[in-house]
């Protein structure tokens, strides 16, 4: 069962090379799924860099990490062909804007501690350093998980499953670290 359906697509520039990506609206985003306040704006222009919705701009997607775009690309396409649509939620962000999405969980949540289990600081955030995404299928994300570590693409936080980090080597090592059970567990760079 698909949870989501692909609505649109975007192309990420890394250097010379295109990729399309799979991207959602936020109407194809069901209630009920992933984190309690979890965004879910899913239009082409959260890939390509625009965000409407805010008034703190981000700088296009070709701001993930070229390494991370690759394995990407790699691992939609295997997923595809096991019949799983591998779909990007939220990639790269700027500090800006994850400092927002960081102050709008605390008045959320109603505190720091709280707030930081769903959104770290932007100095510990690999959204903001570019080697993060978030998938937005249930079903792409437990194949992600069991089939991610040959493309270096690992599940890093327990209670996120569709947060997934890039490193290279993990894609040389063809191996993932154990998910996080605690923020303070969370990988580095």
């Amino acid at each position: 069962m698909n949870w989501f359906r692909c609505s649109s697509a975007a192309a990420l520039l890394v250097g010379a090379a295109a990729v399309l990506v799979p991207v959602l609206r936020s109407s194809d985003h069901p209630t009920g799924h992933g984190a309690p306040g979890y965004r879910t704006s899913r239009s082409a222009d959260d890939v390509t860099g625009a965000d409407r919705s805010t008034t703190t701009a981000r700088p296009a997607a070709h701001a993930l990490d070229p390494g991370l775009v690759a394995a990407y690309e790699r691992a939609r396409v295997a997923a595809a062909g096991a019949g799983k649509d591998l779909v990007i939620n939220s990639g790269y962000r700027t500090p800006a804007y994850q400092q927002q999405l960081l102050d709008e969980e605390v008045a959320k949540r109603g505190s720091f501690a709280e707030a930081n289990r769903w959104v770290f600081t932007p100095e510990r955030s690999m959204h903001v350093q570019g080697l993060a995404i978030d998938v937005g299928d249930g079903p792409a994300a437990d194949w992600l998980v069991e089939h991610g570590a040959r493309f270096g693409l690992c599940h890093t936080l327990g209670w996120e499953w569709w947060h997934f980090e890039w490193r290279q080597r993990w894609q040389d090592s063809g191996s993932c670290p154990p998910p996080a059970d605690d923020p303070s567990e969370a990988p580095g760079v």
